[in-house]
């Protein structure tokens, strides 16, 4: 891409397969100086790329693309940029996925049929680090889950075992006891995905680089013996 931004700018990421709705986002936000779209993906794969290289501080991601859909490439793009703010921009009225979603470290959740006045509130409420949705929501379940999560993420502190859910704590012992992604989905008789899912979540809440540093930080508080 080669574009410079200034420090205020937000940089913004779009993906979806459909190459003239990211056009019409672009042009959506194109008369707000502040927001500035760095690229634009068309796939799951290519978001990844392009989230390695440009570090977006937004990333609006819609969910039904073809092979690596948007539940995938949220995981991968944080992955490789945790700091980056998620904000699913979906078509898709089913919420199955949400829990998912929320699991990972999503921050908003749009759907399609709004107007466009309400992509350019949650960019914002993203922007200044709160939660945005539009998905019924009734009494507040999923923003009090997502804002919890985020303040865990944000507060927990290298090695501190307070911000862990049981189950979290459960893979962070096996992991480091040295067990293997597969042999814990089989110990705990869930799928592999959802056990890279948590050892993501605790290297992010935990501040560990590596399997290596979880390890360190087990044997610090005394979870291993060495």
């Amino acid at each position: 891409m080669g574009e410079t931004f200034g420090r205020d700018v937000c940089r913004i990421l779009l993906v979806d397969d459909h190459k003239l709705l990211m056009e019409g986002v672009r042009s959506l936000l194109a008369p707000h100086a502040h927001l500035r779209v760095a690229g634009m993906a068309q796939s799951g794969g290519e978001a990844v790329a392009l989230a390695a290289s440009l570090a977006p501080q937004i990333v609006i991601m819609d969910l039904g693309m073809p092979g690596m859909n948007g539940v995938d490439a949220s995981r991968a793009v944080l992955q490789v940029q945790p700091q980056a703010r998620i904000l699913i921009y979906t078509g898709h009225e089913d919420q199955r996925f949400l829990p998912e979603l929320i699991d990972l470290g999503i921050m908003g959740h749009v759907r399609k049929s709004e107007p466009p006045g309400v992509l350019l509130k949650a960019i914002e409420s993203l922007r200044r680090g709160e939660i945005f949705l539009t998905c019924p929501d009734p009494g507040g379940c999923l923003a009090d889950l997502l804002r919890r999560r985020r303040d865990a993420a944000e507060q927990g502190g290298a090695g501190d075992l307070s911000a862990l859910s049981p189950r979290e704590k459960e893979i962070f012992r096996l992991l480091a006891d040295g067990k293997s992604v597969k042999n814990i989905a089989q110990d705990l008789c869930i799928s592999p995905k959802t056990v890279e899912t948590h050892k993501y979540n605790l290297l992010t809440k935990l501040q560990a680089g590596s399997v290596g540093a979880l390890v360190k930080i087990a044997i610090r508080h005394g979870l291993v013996r060495v």
